[in-house]
């Protein structure tokens, strides 16, 4: 395997969801990270037991149903597939929250039974030199866990035709919405009150998740028409056009998709679907509108930790890659004003399903196998999600746990190299999933490691997540890791 011979050290974090604290036991997966060469983690403000069959969520989350053929690679209290439920790690001071339409949730039996578990999970990683991160959503109110929202309707995303969309991956609200700003303003300050010894805040999905073309054409909710009437434009009238494209495009990809990814290129290009998704383009007030209402959510967050008690918490937003991120609305523009690092996350098992998503909102619910395929490879290659033509009898398909994952080598360092130049000054943490057979998981977590050490890298992955490593990877990774030196002290002081 090739060795990136640059001098830049490497940091690295793992992310590890409270459970399997609750689970294995604080010290014992402290040595497990620190084995691994670990200085920092990341965990999340909630506690979580097993529920019934059906009821809470299900864990691993099933990202749109294609994710159900991942099971975890550890066994939580026995089990690789199970159903979830939660209670927050902390009892709330309300009073913080008076006034507003979101409220965290109330404390739950476990919270009353385990009170200090963050507290300890800190206090036992800072005594052996780790940072420490809490995890919340950016805008699914409580925040706490990515497959629970209290969104009420009028926070809800709206396509053009201003409907919402049943079947989307996520549960994020408006982020043109002043009430989820507000509350995750409040949140994090109360966070960073509550646990003083983080290091810092990490925000997923400030943006609109582009999983699907439908949810890339977000948001038309009420406060998202505003945020497109300051970009000078009638939000009625812009969100017709956009439904008749739609409708173009579709007509397009059912008509050409039988014949080949080039045809289908070749067709959507005819219908203007070049011409919305180019920089100045036909699609430009809609992202413009979504980097306006993020800049304002980071701002808004930046603002609430600025006013918490103690040491300046580092704010730490992490994303989807170019170009899913400038159709997913995220401010770059506004990093170096609100963030100390940003994540970028190469969830690899979720690029070939984003394409296929993609393809199914052109070619309908039940379209023709071949023809999906040939949909979803034109728009993995459109994406830059792989570095040519899949190889004979491959598929374009969220992988099993045993198979690779279909994306390039090529494609994952340059999404990173890509977001640094967006990001400028502000360093960019690649984000490298643990999900996958062992050699693949080692590859991919080496593209990341040799990408942020490169030239004008930041030094720092974070692996996502605990529960995919199993003991074989965590061993390969060990190896991995040693082989670039020792590890160094996580870096990004607010």
């Amino acid at each position: 395997m090739a060795m990136n011979k640059s001098s830049s050290s490497l940091a690295l974090g793992v992310t590890v969801m409270p459970e399997w604290f609750q689970a294995e036991g604080i010290e014992p997966v402290l040595d497990r990270l620190q084995a691994v060469g670990a200085t920092a983690l990341v965990t999340s403000p909630y506690l979580l037991e097993i529920a019934p069959d059906g009821e809470g969520a299900r864990e691993p989350p099933p990202d749109g149903e294609a994710g159900r053929v991942r099971p975890l690679d550890r066994a939580l209290w026995g089990r690789h597939e199970t159903w979830v439920r939660t209670a927050p790690s902390l009892v709330h001071d309300l009073r913080r929250y008076r006034g507003l339409r979101y409220q965290p949730s109330p404390p739950g039996e476990l919270t009353h039974v385990h009170p200090r578990l963050i507290d300890d999970v800190i206090d036992a990683a800072r005594r052996r030199g780790m940072a420490v991160y809490l995890q919340v959503m950016a805008a699914s109110p409580p925040g706490y866990r990515v497959q629970f929202s209290s969104a009420v309707d009028a926070d809800q995303c709206l396509g053009p035709d201003g409907q919402t969309h049943p079947h989307r991956v996520d549960k994020n609200a408006s982020l043109a919405s002043p009430e989820v700003h507000a509350y995750g303003a409040a949140l994090l300050r109360e966070l960073a009150e509550r646990y003083p010894g983080l290091h810092g805040l990490r925000v997923d999905w400030p943006e609109y998740p582009p999983y699907d073309l439908r949810s890339a054409l977000f948001d038309f909710s009420p406060h998202g028409q505003r945020a497109l009437q300051e970009q000078g434009v009638d939000a009625t009238d812009y969100g017709h056009r956009l439904t008749r494209l739609l409708g173009a495009w579709r007509q397009a990809a059912q008509q050409a998709a039988p014949l080949g990814a080039a045809a289908l290129r070749e067709r959507l290009r005819d219908a203007g679907w070049d011409d919305f998704f180019a920089s100045g383009g036909v699609g430009e007030p809609l992202w413009a509108s979504k980097r306006q209402s993020v800049g304002r959510l980071l701002n808004a967050f930046r603002e609430g930790l600025d006013q918490a008690s103690g040491a300046r918490r580092s704010l730490e937003p992490q994303v989807f890659p170019f170009p899913m991120s400038h159709w997913s609305g995220f401010d770059w523009a506004s990093l170096g004003r609100t963030s100390q690092a940003v994540g970028v996350k190469l969830y690899t098992m979720h690029w070939p399903m984003i394409a296929r998503y993609w393809a199914r909102d052109l070619l309908g619910a039940t379209p023709d196998p071949q023809a999906l395929d040939h949909t979803t490879e034109a728009l993995a290659q459109w994406m830059a999600l792989v570095d040519g033509p899949p190889a004979p009898g491959q598929r374009l398909e969220y992988p099993p746990p045993d198979t690779p994952h279909p994306v390039g080598a090529q494609a994952q360092a340059d999404k990173l190299q890509q977001a640094q130049a967006l990001a400028g000054a502000v360093p960019v943490i690649g984000f490298a999933h643990s999900y996958g057979p062992v050699d693949d998981v080692v590859q991919r977590l080496d593209i990341a490691i040799r990408a942020c050490r490169g030239e004008g890298g930041s030094g720092r992955v974070w692996i996502n997540r605990y529960g995919y490593l199993s003991d074989a990877k965590l061993a390969r990774i060990v190896g991995l890791v040693r082989s670039y030196g020792p590890t160094a002290n996580w870096g990004g002081q607010a």
